[in-house]
């Protein structure tokens, strides 16, 4: 039998206020239910769940998120694996992070909008039925870990339910994993839940910069930073008295941080005793539009610092054991390199059907039986040129269009269409993103054919290269 990711496997996690529960946080698909709606065991033995560990059996990587996961950007997804085997009747691992209560406002983060449009009541009535599901799974965890989607000593609930665990498993088989900014990590905070000393506990602190109006820029907040510098010290102790197994400290690599990586690096090992020092990379949430994206991710080769970034990338401290880089030394794996760039593929395409139109047109000319998916300017154009040169097209379909006429030629939505199950047929594809849903779309209708995109006609090597990396073709 084949082996999966262990996260597919062994990792729940419950991550907003509507009890959503995924299987793995860097997965388009890990999602698979509510918590509102299913205990755990439901969930976990759900179709979903099933059809997630399928995909991940036959070593299906596509519906993963791979600037998220750092198993696939440093090549390791491989020391991960382990056998399918019996699905236990609970999950090994729990992670809570539901409460979505957080202090800071970080510039490319989300999490506030979990609680935009819900009132207090919905969300206690919520968290009583999470609460209670939650407890129910809790005694059969060995690993529990909080939070994620939050911050950890803002979230009450979570924090008494941290306080009240009682695994079944014996103390050292059981480990806890707390996430948290720092903020408030100081002796009272930890007083909520010093019962977690007695399990193998790591802690991971995500910290901005030491810098202190980057620091506040980053994570809008106006806390000075010698709060965290003291914290820091505070969850040392703890880490040399053996109450702390394991203490990571991490940042996100940013175009406003990125220049202080080797000394931040440096503080966070000599000064504050960290064993593990994760440099993440940045991801957008949703907090921002592509301009201030393009303008943060200093990993996209066409950022005007990136070379910069390489440069302070190679300096000596950030080969420490120590330090960590989870994007694996790869560039950023983004759908757009610079803003607008779909728009300006676009516009290159239409500008080569107009400018070199003989030359397009001699290709699609000796295409036989051709169909067209999807209506829009370059369709508009297309059509106009193969009509003037007398060249035959069969159909337009679209699947949002209705049907109709254009140019003389029948355009049908996907859902009526008819006569081209049994045709050798060529389809040309008008899309430039989404290709792989273009295809499952094309099946789920029966109609067959060979699926040529439209930068596969147009001869530009640069457009073709480009969007073939984007569509993951």
């Amino acid at each position: 039998m084949g082996r999966l990711c262990k996260r597919g496997r062994n990792w729940l996690q419950v991550y907003n206020g509507d009890g959503d529960v995924r299987e793995c946080s860097w997965t388009s698909d890990g999602v698979i239910g509510s918590l509102i709606d299913y205990t755990i065991p439901e969930l976990y033995h759900g179709e979903a769940a099933k059809k997630m560990r399928k995909r991940l059996m036959e070593q299906d990587y596509s519906k993963c998120v791979v600037d998220g996961c750092p198993y696939l950007m440093t090549g390791e997804i491989c020391n991960i694996q382990t056998e399918l085997g019996e699905i236990p009747e609970y999950p090994e691992e729990l992670y809570l992070a539901f409460e979505n209560d957080c202090n800071y406002r970080c510039m490319s983060c989300t999490v506030h909008n979990y609680l935009e449009g819900r009132t207090k009541e919905e969300l206690e009535h919520n968290y009583d039925i999470i609460e209670s599901r939650i407890r129910q799974a809790l005694p059969y965890a060995k690993r529990i870990g909080a939070n994620g989607l939050g911050e950890l000593f803002t979230s009450k609930r979570i924090l008494r339910l941290l306080s009240e665990w009682k695994p079944l498993a014996p103390p050292e088989e059981c480990s806890v994993r707390l996430e948290t900014n720092g903020s408030l990590f100081d002796k009272k905070h930890w007083e909520q839940i010093e019962n977690l000393g007695q399990y193998n506990l790591e802690v991971a602190i995500t910290v901005m910069s030491f810098d202190e109006l980057t620091y506040q820029r980053l994570s809008g907040v106006q806390y000075p930073i010698r709060r965290i510098e003291d914290n820091l010290r505070f969850v040392k102790g703890l880490r040399e008295k053996g109450i702390i197994n394991m203490l990571e400290i991490a940042t996100v690599v940013m175009a406003d941080n990125f220049r202080t990586l080797p000394e931040f690096a440096r503080r966070c090992i000599e000064e504050f005793g960290a064993d593990y020092v994760r440099l993440r990379p940045y991801d957008n949430w949703g907090a921002q539009d592509e301009m201030e994206e393009f303008f943060t991710n200093i990993r996209n080769p066409k950022h005007p610092w990136y070379s910069e970034y390489k440069e302070t990338m190679a300096h000596p401290y950030l080969a420490h054991p120590k330090v960590h880089d989870h994007s694996g030394g790869n560039d950023a794996y983004t759908r757009k390199s610079v803003p607008f760039e779909l728009s300006d593929m676009k516009w290159r395409i239409l500008t080569k059907i107009l400018e070199e139109s003989d030359k397009v047109m001699s290709s699609i000319s000796e295409i036989n039986n051709l169909v067209i998916y999807g209506m829009g300017n370059i369709t508009h154009i297309l059509v106009k040129e193969m009509n003037a040169r007398n060249i035959p097209l069969l159909c337009i379909i679209d699947s949002y269009k209705e049907s109709g006429c254009f140019e003389g030629v029948p355009v049908y939505n996907i859902k009526e269409v008819k006569g081209l199950v049994n045709n050798e047929i060529s389809i040309i594809v008008m899309s430039l993103t989404g290709i792989s849903d273009v295809y499952k779309n094309l099946n789920e209708y029966c109609i067959q054919g060979k699926v040529i995109p439209i930068w596969d006609i147009i001869d530009d090597v640069e457009i073709s290269d480009r969007l073939k990396y984007i569509n993951r073709l």
